[in-house]
């Protein structure tokens, strides 16, 4: 058999790579994702992206509960700052997103693990290259805080929030950033949607400068890690503009 081919048999036995609908019967050694149909796929990136939620109600619990809610916020902000805007560049080569206007900032919103599909029911509106909304009609993080209470919602939409959006909006375009229409705590306390924000690029708009997190995090390993090609020899970053060169 000369793997790669994709109608070759599966390691282990079973169908053509690709076909696998779950991970039923037995272990496979030589297990990769490609080997898992689009539908299992979609799942696992459901999933994958509810993880870092998961993570991340953990780490948050771990430092408030030794360090205090400030301390937490802190590092929260820091956590944020130092990821998404690195996160974010992976995510425009991998699925080749070009451009630095409203709707790139967008398209890699939704490819955030941050933003949940579902979890997070996230509405997008583009008014032109250079404004726009989004709203969370629902937001499962908003309902883990406010059993809490409004001083800690105010600390996940205000304060983390304030600190972050902009950074992540600026990893795609320097002038851009977001502001709240409306957002927790809700009046009334059924409010919906959960929260409405505004997306402007503009010139005048200050760039900010880069934190040292982000620096630091542009170095680790996880961060420069590059994918070796799919079994079939697919490269891992598209051929395209956004992936060319890289």
């Amino acid at each position: 058999m000369t793997e790669g081919n994709e109608h070759d048999a599966l390691p282990g036995g079973g169908g053509p790579v690709g076909a696998m609908p779950d991970y039923a019967g037995p272990f496979r050694p030589d297990f990769r994702y490609e080997d898992l149909s689009h539908a299992a796929l979609v799942r696992l990136v459901r999933e994958f992206a509810q993880i870092v939620h998961i993570l991340d109600r953990s780490m948050c619990a771990a430092i408030g509960m030794t360090h205090g809610m400030e301390e937490m916020q802190r590092l929260a902000i820091e956590e944020w700052r130092g990821a998404s805007p690195v996160y974010g560049e992976r995510l425009r080569r991998i699925m080749n997103v070009d451009g630095d206007g409203v709707e790139a900032i967008f398209k890699v919103l939704q490819l955030d693990p941050g933003f949940p599909h579902h979890y997070l029911d996230v509405r997008y509106e583009v008014v032109d290259a250079n404004h726009g909304f989004f709203e969370l009609a629902y937001c499962g993080a908003l309902m883990d805080a406010e059993p809490w209470g409004d001083r800690f919602v105010t600390s996940m939409c205000h304060h983390i929030e304030d600190g972050t959006f902009d950074y992540t909006a600026q990893a795609v375009n320097p002038k851009a950033h977001v502001r709240h229409v409306h957002r927790p705590p809700r009046s009334p306390a059924d409010r919906v949607p959960h929260c409405r924000w505004e997306v402007v690029i503009d010139d005048d708009n200050e760039t900010l400068d880069e934190p040292d997190i982000t620096r630091i995090t542009r170095a680790t390993g996880a961060a420069t890690f590059a994918y070796p090609p799919m079994r079939d020899g697919t490269p891992h970053l598209p051929l395209g503009p956004a992936g060319a060169g890289s």
